[in-house]
């Protein structure tokens, strides 16, 4: 494996847990499989971008924020859906 692509492939393996996951909510939580699906893919960008940045700190750490807004941010709209739905009960 060329050096530097250990990063990105440890990155890109750490979606399959939300992949995964959205695979087990597929059926009866839609909306949290679409969500959980959207981390992953976010996940996999950000493998995609440190790939990209190569060596180069300034791009990782670019990358690195980047992917921790996305996958912060959905995991705030994954956690106020379950609090609605909570709140709401069952739909």
């Amino acid at each position: 494996m060329p050096e530097g692509l250990l990063l990105p492939m440890i990155v890109a393996a750490s979606s399959l847990p939300a992949f995964l996951a959205a695979h087990a909510f597929a059926r009866d939580r839609r909306r949290l499989a679409t969500l959980m699906r959207l981390v992953g893919f976010a996940i996999l960008a950000g493998a995609a971008g440190l790939a990209w940045a190569g060596g180069d700190r300034t791009r990782m750490l670019a990358v690195a924020v980047m992917l921790a807004l996305a996958v912060n941010g959905l995991g705030l709209v994954v956690l106020v859906d379950a609090l609605r739905r909570r709140r709401d009960g069952p739909r």
